[in-house]
């Protein structure tokens, strides 16, 4: 191949920088994790969007939602309270829909 063909097959597959920082930037995350009584959950919104925030067990079936709503731009915080949902010992995900992407994570409750 060369060196023209390359470079363009290279730039086609690129993120575009604006693309990769909405992906780096998201920041979701919670702590503590191990959780025992509660977990704050955090994530960052390049700019105003629809946001929806559950909980689900290891085989799928939706437990909780904790946030389903509008956000504006920003860092936004949820203190999730695991007693409130009669959360027990186990692993959980978390799953965070921003608009039509989504990212998750594990949580382990004690």
């Amino acid at each position: 191949m060369n060196t023209a063909v390359q470079a363009q097959v290279s730039a086609s597959n690129a993120i575009s920088p604006s693309t990769k920082e909405l992906i780096q930037n998201v920041g979701f995350t919670n702590y503590p994790n191990p959780a025992v009584t509660y977990t704050n959950i955090a994530y960052n919104l390049a700019t105003r969007a629809k946001v929806n925030l559950r909980v689900v067990d290891l085989t799928g079936k939706q437990l909780a939602v904790l946030v389903k709503q509008e956000q504006a731009a920003g860092r936004q915080e949820y203190y999730w309270n695991l007693s409130k949902y009669k959360i027990t010992s186990g692993m959980y995900i978390l799953i965070l829909q921003i608009d039509n992407k989504s990212y998750s994570r594990k949580v382990i409750v004690q």
